[in-house]
């Protein structure tokens, strides 16, 4: 069902947004705007109004991370608890206009197979990791002052502290491989001390 979804979503969706919004700006947080407090905004199957509802968000909601736009950028592909789902971007505001590729947002990232975590607490320089063999540990980075590319969109930094590596992030429709969850960035996460890497995803805030 996972790589499913990730199909239907690489076909609809493009990170090239509507006039004021510049392609690396995806993902980013939205609030709900311009609905009646006695209505909700409609998170529908597929980028259509006459796809089936799958969820709804209420008329004060915020917080919503938009993932990016369908390919007539009338629709914004949202995550739920359950999966994704589309709601018409004319309803949604983005709520700071700087883009992820900054480093001014606190970004979660995620993996599994080992299942593991990672908090960057940006624009600070503190992050921290946790998985099943260490537990947890405390980390420095070199935010914010990171290096970046455009074409594609990615965002690197190094850590030191208790154990010293590096990721990358990148720009792109991810799967944690273990749920109908989509996140619109991926993650690469090596450590000095080790020869394998951690790939995973990341969303915005916690």
């Amino acid at each position: 069902m996972t790589r499913v979804l990730v199909a239907l979503a690489a076909m609809f969706l493009t990170f090239a947004a509507a006039t004021s919004t510049r392609a690396q700006d995806f993902p980013a947080l939205f609030s709900v705007t311009g609905v009646a407090n006695n209505d909700v905004l409609n998170i529908r199957q597929e980028p259509s109004a006459r796809a089936p509802i799958v969820g709804t968000f209420s008329p004060r909601q915020t917080g919503i991370e938009v993932i990016g736009l369908s390919e007539d950028r009338r629709w914004g592909l949202v995550r739920t608890e359950e999966g994704v789902g589309w709601s018409a971007i004319r309803f949604l505001r983005q709520e700071r206009p700087d883009s992820w590729q900054q480093g001014q947002q606190h970004l979660t990232c995620l993996g599994t197979e080992p299942f593991w975590n990672l908090n960057l607490f940006l624009p600070s320089n503190r992050a921290e990791f946790e998985d099943l063999a260490t537990g947890g540990f405390e980390l420095r980075t070199n935010a914010p002052h990171m290096s970046f590319t455009r074409h594609p969109a990615t965002m690197a930094m190094s850590f030191n502290g208790a154990r010293q590596g590096f990721a990358v992030i990148r720009q792109g429709v991810c799967s944690d491989g273990m749920s109908d969850r989509l996140y619109g960035l991926e993650v690469q996460l090596y450590w000095h001390d080790q020869p394998e890497g951690l790939s995973g995803c990341c969303m915005l805030g916690h």
